[in-house]
């Protein structure tokens, strides 16, 4: 118990010291002067408030976070992936997370938990000590981008693990060591008023543009609180929101781009060749565009800021045959549909690593690649729009919202797919084409796998890539280091089946 107790004190203790992060928008690139940072003292006027803040952004690029651990325990796991081919060394902790064995153990549930609480405590912290903040419009700012940036953070944990401890103040270690597990109900509570906050434009600015880019916004905030009604299945809470952003507070600040292969910007242009894949040299930075709501920022220039290839986005033997161009008889795409582009591979650089076209880029001097993280963009907003109308009260008519929003982003990529009024004959059929549609819009975007758990439909559709889950599976185990350090399960139990 002494060990866990030291564990925990060093994890919190790391959550005190402010990055001197180098960044990818130059909010990113503040380092703090003289103080290092405790609890205590440190917070002492509006520079310091800024440092945390951005130590808690920083934080969401992070290995355990967006850089790499939160798309394995999303794409990977989903059946976006038939396979995973790198089953050995220290591959199996990733391997096992695929095929539905990975236990308690694991350390990549050690670390996600870990680096996702840290991020929640320097938020805490932000919020907690904001009275040194003069000025009452980057007051309210602040504390907005603080309870954005938690309740993603909540978001993940809530998905991932159901009960959890939910902590909104700045704890010290042995109050941390008797929290229980909380309530998803009450989780999700704490999300809603934290989004709530968010998404007040008199909080939150809608945009922010040069040097700011990449900060949370208040339009990324009603988009996320949409995501979380969506996920609670609160279908009027979700029509009316993602409907206000939509009719109302977007007032084109967001739009879908012509060709989706510019949301990613290093991709070839449309009407390539597959045969141009290997051999493009047209390449561009990767930047923020009207179609992103909200992404976390890479750059391959900074020691320490860049990412590397996702080999398992990139090894084609991993995707799922349904994915694929090259097989004709499965492929869900149609073959003029310019999404399928995304999913072939292609050599970005003069080693051996392929990359998605998606995420495509060459490496930098410091051998890393800076394609950033979507988290938010308009199509998603636009799906989720379609699904909660449809969920809300089926609607197929020529003038349906959904159905418009639906097509929006079909056809945006597939020309001649748009559905006919009254073609998806009944709500079923509508929610299939919705589902369908994120499908082919959001492979490796980490959308799939809580798709599968909202639709019902993860045990079916992990089945049909030859794996057997039961609704034990749909939650991770809690990290056993959790778990000891309570030693209580009455208040601390493992999630059932592990």
């Amino acid at each position: 118990m002494n060990d866990m107790r030291t564990h925990i004190t060093h994890l919190l203790a790391s959550g005190l010291i402010l990055l001197a992060t180098a960044g990818c928008s130059d909010f990113l690139d503040e380092k703090p002067q003289g103080n290092t940072g405790t609890t205590g003292n440190f917070y002492k006027n509006t520079k310091d408030i800024e440092y945390a803040l951005t130590a808690a952004y920083a934080d969401l690029q992070a290995t355990a976070m967006y850089k790499e651990y939160l798309p394995l325990m999303t794409d990977v796991r989903s059946d976006d992936f038939g396979s995973f081919s790198n089953t050995g060394g220290n591959a199996g902790r990733e391997y096992s997370i695929k095929i539905f064995t990975a236990q308690s153990d694991n350390q990549i549930f050690r670390s996600v938990w870990q680096k996702t609480y840290e991020t929640i405590y320097r938020c805490n912290n932000v919020i907690a000590h904001l009275d040194v903040v003069t000025n009452d419009k980057l007051r309210l700012q602040y504390e907005a981008e603080g309870r954005f940036i938690r309740a993603l953070c909540y978001f993940n944990i809530v998905r991932f693990w159901g009960d959890a401890p939910l902590i909104l103040t700045p704890l010290t270690p042995n109050e941390v060591a008797q929290c229980s597990r909380d309530k998803v109900a009450d989780i999700y509570t704490a999300i809603e008023t934290d989004l709530t906050f968010a998404s007040n434009p008199s909080n939150l600015p809608k945009s922010f543009s040069k040097t700011n880019i990449g900060r949370a916004t208040s339009l990324a905030s009603k988009a996320l609180l949409g995501k979380v009604y969506l996920q609670e299945g609160k279908w009027d809470d979700a029509k009316r929101t993602l409907g206000e952003l939509i009719d109302t507070d977007n007032a084109g600040t967001h739009e879908l781009l012509p060709d989706i292969a510019d949301v990613f910007s290093t991709a070839p242009p449309q009407g390539s060749p597959a045969s141009d894949f290997n051999s493009y040299t047209g390449w561009a930075p990767q930047t923020m565009n009207k179609e992103i709501l909200f992404e976390v920022i890479y750059d391959k220039d900074i020691a320490g800021e860049g990412r590397n290839a996702m080999t398992y986005y990139t090894n084609q033997a991993d995707l799922n045959e349904e994915l694929k161009s090259s097989n004709k008889q499965r492929c869900i795409y149609a073959s003029t549909d310019r999404r399928a582009d995304l999913m072939l591979s292609m050599k970005g650089t003069n080693t051996d690593n392929n990359l998605l076209v998606k995420y495509a880029d060459i490496q930098s001097s410091l051998t890393q690649y800076g394609y950033n993280t979507p988290i938010l963009r308009w199509a998603d907003v636009l799906l989720m729009y379609a699904e909660a109308c449809n969920e809300v009260g089926y609607d197929n008519s020529p003038t349906s919202p959904a159905l418009a929003a639906l097509n929006a982003v079909r056809t945006r990529s597939f020309a001649n797919g748009a559905y006919a009024a009254g073609q998806l004959s009944d709500q079923d059929a509508f929610r299939d084409a919705v589902f369908l549609e994120r499908r082919l819009e959001f492979p490796m975007e980490m959308q799939r796998w809580f798709d599968l758990i909202r639709s019902g439909k993860a045990i079916n559709e992990i089945s049909r890539i030859g794996l057997t889950i039961d609704p034990n599976d749909l939650l991770y185990p809690v990290p056993n280091t959790e778990v000891a350090l309570r030693n209580d399960p009455a208040k601390f139990p493992q999630n059932p089946g592990y």
